[in-house]
C-alpha cells in the first residue's frame, strides 16, 4: 500500500494595477486551517510570493478563513515579518482576537473591506517611493 502526499492550494493572488503592479492581494481558498499540514504548506505558499519581480506590498482577505489553529496563525505571522507592508481585510472577530493574542496587529494594519486595504496599501507604497535627493 502506497501513500500518496497532495498539496492543497491554499491560496490565489492577484497583481493591482496591470501595467506598474503595486500591491498583491492574496485570497484563501481553504476555509479551515486547524490541520498542522495545510498550516506548514500555507507558510509554504506565501513565502513564494515574496520574489523581487513581485511587488513588497500585500494585502490578505480572510473573508472565506472560519478556522485558524495556532501553527497557521504563525505561518501567517512569519510571513508578514518577512513581506513587508501588510494590510489584512475581512478578518472575523473571533479570528481577529487570536490574532490579537498573537501580536499580529503589531506588524499589519487591518482594513474594512478589501477596498479599503488596497487603496491604502497603494497609499502607503505612494509615500515609499525614493525621491531624488536634492541636497546634492
Amino acid at each position: 500500500m502506497s501513500t500518496t502526499a497532495t498539496i492543497q492550494a491554499h491560496i490565489v493572488y492577484e497583481l493591482i494595477d496591470d501595467n506598474d503592479p503595486r500591491v498583491v492581494v492574496i485570497e484563501f481558498q481553504t476555509h479551515d486551517f486547524s490541520s498542522p499540514v495545510h498550516a506548514f504548506e500555507l507558510g509554504e505558499q506565501l513565502d513564494s510570493l515574496i520574489r523581487p519581480e513581485l511587488p513588497r506590498t500585500y494585502v490578505i482577505d480572510f473573508g472565506k478563513v472560519r478556522s485558524l489553529g495556532s501553527t497557521a496563525f504563525g505561518e501567517i505571522t512569519r510571513f508578514v515579518r518577512r513581506a513587508g507592508c501588510v494590510r489584512i481585510c475581512n478578518l472575523d472577530e473571533t479570528l481577529r482576537l487570536g490574532a490579537a493574542l498573537i501580536g499580529l496587529e503589531d506588524w499589519v494594519e487591518f482594513a474594512d473591506s478589501r477596498h479599503a486595504a488596497i487603496r491604502d496599501a497603494r497609499r502607503s507604497e505612494d509615500d515609499t517611493i525614493d525621491l531624488p535627493d536634492l541636497a546634492r
